[in-house]
């Protein structure tokens, strides 16, 4: 057995513990975990949760840009740069962040599919280069490196599972980063689960489409 060979096989169980993920935060039915990322000293986080709407509300509630700074903790705004289609688009989003640290500004684009199996909805969305808008003297734009929701129907309510990685960039420490960025997820499903649980919202005919083609049995 080789010195290299002995070398991989020591730092395997490493390896896997670091891929796995770990439970770090569970409030009013959220479920926050968090695990090292191959990409980024910044953690990839996951919620998992339940929303009190049904999935077309849930659904076009998200892809309602109008709406969007009303329940979207710390959202200040969010605009198109390009509507693809009912289930695709470009935004434009910015975020306000506490003082002394500057604002961020996203350009992300987002499209909605349906699963493989054919039981949820995906939304991928990361962020992409686009000389439309230049960034803010007084913003930095951040980076989603990853995102991905899944909307799962459970009769008059819908499962989501988030993940993300997303680099505020800037002089904020990743360790840090990785600290104040737990929260996050819960915020964003519970202010989710509020705003659907009182608004109705109804789905643009493409996205009507995808769930009229989800298996549900």
């Amino acid at each position: 057995m080789t010195k290299l060979t002995i070398l991989f096989i020591t730092l395997l169980p490493l390896m896997t513990f670091a891929s796995e993920w770990k439970l770090v935060k569970e409030k009013d039915g959220i479920k926050i975990f968090a695990k090292e990322s191959t990409e980024s000293p910044i953690k990839t986080l996951k919620a998992v949760g339940l929303i009190n709407a049904k999935i077309e509300n849930v659904v076009a509630i998200l892809r309602d840009v109008k709406s969007a700074s009303s329940w979207i903790p710390n959202l200040i705004e969010r605009r198109y740069i390009r509507n693809i289609s009912d289930t695709e688009a470009i935004l434009f989003d910015v975020s306000d962040m506490p003082w002394p640290v500057q604002d961020r500004e996203l350009i992300v684009h987002h499209k909605l599919t349906l699963s493989e199996d054919r039981k949820s909805l995906e939304l991928n969305f990361n962020s992409v280069d686009d000389n439309t808008i230049a960034s803010h003297i007084d913003r930095v734009r951040a980076k989603f490196n990853l995102g991905k929701i899944k909307f799962t129907p459970k009769g008059t309510q819908t499962t989501i599972d988030l993940e993300i990685l997303v680099d505020p960039k800037g002089a904020i420490p990743k360790w840090l980063v990785n600290i104040l960025q737990v929260s996050m997820p819960y915020d964003f499903l519970n202010s989710l689960n509020i705003y659907a649980s009182n608004t109705q919202i109804r789905p643009l005919p493409g996205i009507l489409k995808l769930i009229s083609e989800l298996d549900r049995s």
